[in-house]
């Protein structure tokens, strides 16, 4: 007996390269069968999505969820399950000071599957300037952490931005790498210093031939001091270096980290942005990021196809985290983690964080999202109106 039947969507599946009308069945929490017309009466449940887009678990590779601890943390399921969402990885809000709330009060409560980047900083995020000086950094606690929490910890973060900069320069990169390599892990590195003084140093350069096959810049697209473009527009060489060799390229809107015009010149000039992500954060839902799926529409609006958006949503942040074998796909045998999206053609407007705006004539909104089996539909959304983006009119 099939548990749960998808039936009549048009499955996007780009890890299998699969895309057409098929039914999804599920059976103990794992996908069962994708195929064509499943025979509904063999179903304890039959959903009918007619009409909708059936794609692999959204995953989100950057986001801020430290509900409770953080003051900018969103609550997992309102980020997740509740969003279109089935993985959360949370993005250095907490450090090896601080982590401890995390496995004991958030993850428990979070019916969204939950990962992390451990900060560097001691405190992680829990105030500003996060890192200032050398002091701010116990590589030997950070690796203490890492080891006593995996899986759940999968990288350490560092924010190349601020009063350490200055103060510290590129050895702030090579503790939290030598941190990362104790814990046997990847680095997460935030790029784009809109604090940076005019003529001030910025790290990006010096940085980018330290990271290795695996590791992770993130917020790519940030206009900001230390971004991925020289003062003639041109891409940094250090950057194309990394993407040959095997950096992954996470996009991270944020509330101050994207713009549309360097977006654009970097594709322009090859530059290939491998997963989209959000940056989520209270106020930025409120006010810029808005949501995961107004993140995929606005990557459609600036030229991408369908199947890529999705790619980048799910498998291959399911590959930088080293799970392509378990996330990321509708595989049969896999854990059932689906979104059911609905498509909407209309006049829309999005917003970067430079004031640009981009138009576009398609959004996309979650419906449903099954987590391991288990079904969970939406919150109203983000906005006033819902999940729709902002129209021309």
């Amino acid at each position: 007996m099939v548990d749960l039947l998808l039936k009549g969507g048009e499955v996007v599946d780009p890890s299998q390269s699969l895309r057409g009308n098929l039914d999804v069945a599920i059976t103990g929490g794992a996908i069962s069968q994708v195929a064509p017309d499943i025979n509904a009466a063999d179903s304890a449940r039959v959903v009918d999505v007619t009409g909708k887009l059936v794609v692999p678990g959204l995953i989100d590779l950057h986001c801020h969820i430290y509900d409770g601890v953080n003051q900018t943390g969103v609550r997992p399921d309102l980020a997740g399950v509740r969003s279109g969402v089935t993985t959360l990885v949370d993005a250095g809000s907490a450090g090896c000071f601080t982590f401890g709330g995390f496995p004991r009060y958030v993850v428990p409560e979070a019916k969204t599957r939950i990962l992390c980047m451990l900060h560097i900083s001691r405190t992680g995020l829990n105030y500003q300037p996060d890192l200032s000086r050398r002091e701010d950094i116990d590589v030997d606690e950070t690796v203490r952490v890492i080891e006593s929490n995996k899986p759940l910890i999968q990288g350490v973060k560092l924010r190349a931005v601020g009063p350490a900069v200055p103060t510290m320069g590129i050895e702030m990169v090579r503790l939290a790498k030598q941190a990362a390599n104790g814990g046997g892990v990847r680095l997460m590195v935030h790029i784009g210093d809109r604090m940076a003084p005019v003529g001030g140093p910025t790290l990006t350069r010096e940085l980018l031939p330290l990271l290795e096959r695996g590791d992770i810049i993130t917020h790519l697209f940030s206009g900001n001091p230390g971004r991925i473009l020289d003062d003639a527009g041109r891409v940094l060489p250090e950057l194309m270096d990394a993407q040959e060799r095997g950096v992954f390229l996470d996009t991270a809107h944020g509330r101050q980290n994207f713009s549309f015009d360097l977006a654009k010149r970097a594709l322009d000039q090859g530059v290939k942005p491998q997963s989209i992500s959000t940056d989520l954060t209270i106020p930025g839902r409120a006010n810029t990021v808005h949501s995961m799926t107004e993140m995929l529409s606005r990557f459609l609006a600036l030229g991408f196809p369908l199947e890529d958006v999705i790619r980048m949503a799910t498998v291959n942040p399911a590959s930088a985290l080293g799970m392509d074998g378990a996330l990321g796909s509708l595989a049969v045998g896999r854990a059932a983690d689906v979104t059911v999206l609905e498509e909407h053609t209309g006049d829309w407007v999005f917003h970067d964080t430079e004031g640009q705006t981009l138009a576009g004539s398609k959004a996309l909104v979650p419906v449903l999202t099954v987590k391991e089996g288990e079904v969970f539909t939406p919150d109203w959304g983000p906005r006033p109106w819902g999940w729709l983006p902002d129209t021309a009119s």
